[in-house]
This record gives structure tokens, C-alpha cells and sequence, in this order.
């Protein structure tokens, strides 16, 4: 089973500098872009013949699911019926993180030694009538839990044998580093290998902290399995919360975290509980409870092959004169089209 973990194309918020979590923040031109070269990288160079794709409902995360099935069934050698089928499941738990009040709103630098922008214009506005706060990584991980549980995991169940499962999940930058790390707990201690060409890339490595996700930046997964795999109720959720980070499988040798970007330290979030999470939010709140069990992945190696690979966006640049960040329009027609011969009637 191979697994990707993809995070959209450029927006024209991330261009502008503007939180977007739930706010429904458009593909630029050059996003655009970076999604068709992903589908093409997947499906040509790398010869990836997906058989799963989950996305995000919000626009920038299903265009780019979207280039993935369009150079899927294009790229096919001959055609199957399993590629005709192959469609997107949109998964609205999948949705980035909610910014309440800071939706739509530019990234605040430091304005104190000891916190950081939003904490600070927290304090400031925590008491405005409109206020909003921040869904709260509690929320974002039982969200996470919920995609595992009822899309997952279920893969593995109806599974046979000599099926071969790849399965592309896009979804946002701080979503999928709760997936990543809510998948990790799931996994036996030892079951964990990095490839060397990742070490060799970017030195030691803390698994349950990657680093950040670039656009169209993908973690790619490859999962054996031994014995099988099953619940184990020993482990709770409750416990689970607490344990992220210490009961998470690590490499053996000394580590430490991958830096983040600019725009990735700005997104950070403080621990608070929100006051007003988002619907979707607050289903999955009330659908897994703390206590329940989390199910566990024994009999299952997983090898990481790729850690926010950009191979396909090798020698890409942005189209001159500001129109790269302009904002995707499907009306758009390329240059070619408007000398193309007329058929006669």
C-alpha cells in the first residue's frame, strides 16, 4: 500500500499573506500549475496508479485532487476499469483549521519576546463582541481520528490479499500534520524505517514533527503487511492526547525538528480550546469520544519514502508580471486557442 499525503497548490491568500483556514481561498495560476505537474509527475514519471483519492471539499485542496484525476486517466496506459471509476471522495473532517476571528485577516509578526503575533492580537481582541477563536488542535485531531476511522481504516479492511492500495489524500498544511501525527499513533512502536535518501536530504529527522508542508509538497508512505492488524482497546483516545508526542515511534539516532518557513511559524497555533469550532468540527467532537479506543495498526511496516517532496516542480517558475498570483479563472483560454482553425459548418 503506498499513501500520499498532499497538500493543495498556492492560493491567492498564501500570496497575500492572509490566514485561510476555512475561508474558501482560490488556486492562483501558478497553483494551478503545480497541481497539473503533480498529476503528471504522478502518473508518468513515477507511473503512481492511484486507486483512492480523498480531498478536502474547500476549492484549492479539490482542484488539486482534481489534476490528480485528470493526469490518472489521461496518463493510462490502456484503460481499465478501475481507472473509469477512480473519482474524488470529498471528506469535509479533512478541512484546514478553523481561524475564527483571523480568517481573511494578514499574518501578525511578533510584537512581544514571549508571544507570538496571534497570542498577542489575542489578547487584544479576545474581548470584541465578534470575536472568534481559533479551533483547537483537541478539535483538529479528533477530526483527523474521524477520516482515519471511517475512510482509512476501511481500506485495510476490504483489502485482499494481492490488492495494491494508492491513495492520495489532500488536504492543508496544519490538518495534515495532525493526520500524520494521529496516524503515527496508530502504528507499532518499531514499525517505522526512513529511506536514506530522506535522511541524506535533510539530516535527523522527529517524526511526529516533519516540518512544514510546501504547496503541492506530498509525504509518501509505504505500508506492508505481516500478520494483519486489530483493535486494541488498552489504548484510549484520552490517553492518546496526551501521548502524542512520547508514545510516537522515533528514529534511533539523535534528532532534530525541520525547520518551518515564514509562513508556516505564522500559522501556528495557540493550545486553546475554541469558543466557536465550525460545524464539521463539532461533529466529529461529538462523534469520537475521548475515551473510545483508538484502533492500532499491529502487523503493519510502514517505510517513509518522501518527506514534502517537490520533485515535480523542478525548473517550474511563475509566469512574469504578477500573472502567477493572480487567481485561477476555468474561463481562461492559453494563447494557442485563440489561432486555432475554425471547423467549417
Amino acid at each position: 500500500m503506498k499513501v500520499y499525503l498532499i497538500r493543495h497548490g498556492e492560493t491567492v491568500d498564501n500570496v497575500a499573506g492572509l490566514y485561510a483556514g476555512v475561508r474558501d481561498s482560490a488556486l492562483t495560476i501558478h497553483g494551478l500549475e503545480q497541481a497539473r505537474r503533480l498529476g503528471e509527475h504522478f502518473a508518468k514519471s513515477n507511473n503512481v496508479h492511484l486507486t483512492h483519492i480523498f480531498a478536502s471539499p474547500l476549492s484549492r485542496a479539490y482542484k488539486t485532487a482534481e489534476a490528480l484525476l485528470k493526469a490518472q486517466k489521461h496518463g493510462a496506459a490502456e484503460k481499465s476499469q478501475a481507472v473509469d471509476m477512480l473519482a474524488i471522495v470529498k471528506v469535509p473532517d479533512l478541512i484546514e483549521q478553523d481561524f475564527g476571528y483571523y480568517e481573511g485577516r494578514p499574518f501578525y509578526a511578533r510584537s512581544e519576546a514571549k508571544k507570538s503575533g496571534r497570542e498577542a492580537h489575542y489578547d487584544r481582541h479576545k474581548d470584541d463582541p465578534d470575536f472568534v477563536d481559533v479551533e483547537s488542535k483537541e478539535s483538529m485531531s479528533k477530526r483527523a481520528d474521524a477520516f482515519l476511522d471511517e475512510h482509512f481504516m476501511p481500506l485495510l479492511d476490504d483489502q485482499a490479499a494481492d490488492d495494491s492500495l494508492e491513495v492520495a489524500i489532500v488536504s492543508h498544511g496544519i490538518l495534515l500534520s495532525h493526520l500524520w501525527r494521529r496516524l503515527l499513533l496508530r502504528l507499532p512502536r518499531k514499525s517505522l524505517t526512513v529511506a536514506a535518501d530522506v535522511t541524506a536530504a535533510r539530516g535527523s529527522i522527529v517524526l511526529e514533527h516533519l516540518g512544514g508542508w510546501s504547496n503541492t509538497g506530498y509525504l509518501e508512505l509505504a505500508m506492508s503487511k505481516d500478520s494483519g492488524f486489530t483493535n486494541l482497546a488498552a489504548v484510549s483516545r484520552e490517553a492518546a492526547q496526551t501521548a502524542e508526542v512520547s508514545d510516537t515511534p522515533t528514529c534511533p539516532t539523535p534528532m532534530s525538528p525541520t525547520p518551518i518557513d515564514t509562513e508556516k511559524k505564522a500559522m501556528i497555533t495557540p493550545d486553546r480550546t475554541s469558543a466557536a469550532t465550525s460545524s464539521l468540527s463539532r461533529k466529529a467532537s461529538t462523534a469520537h469520544s475521548p475515551t473510545a479506543s483508538l484502533r492500532t495498526l499491529a502487523g503493519w511496516s510502514t517505510h517513509i519514502l518522501a518527506v514534502d517532496s517537490k520533485a515535480h516542480l523542478s525548473g517550474l517558475k511563475r509566469q512574469r508580471g504578477g500573472i502567477g498570483r493572480l487567481a485561477h479563472d476555468e474561463g481562461q483560454q492559453k494563447m494557442t486557442g485563440f489561432f486555432k482553425r475554425q471547423k467549417k459548418g
